[in-house]
């Protein structure tokens, strides 16, 4: 994917409330591409995954922000 196209993704993935900057370069480590691929998704192991990976740091408040965009995919 390119530079273009991952800010593309990144900006779509900010407009899912309670995703911030950080909580969407995380999930696109995470290969989320959109609000539905959150969609039955577990926020902890995602969160744990994301804690996880090599050369990968998640503050403790990223967990709530995934949190949040789980809830908030289900709701659409």
């Amino acid at each position: 994917m390119s530079d273009d196209e991952k800010a593309k993704v990144i900006a779509e993935l900010r407009r899912i409330p309670g995703v911030g900057e950080n909580a969407a370069e995380g999930l696109y480590k995470l290969g989320i591409r959109s609000a539905a691929d959150l969609k039955g998704k577990d926020a902890a192991a995602m969160y744990d995954e994301l804690r996880n990976m090599k050369g990968s740091y998640a503050e403790p408040c990223m967990l709530n922000s995934f949190k949040i965009a789980v809830k908030a995919s289900e709701k659409k």
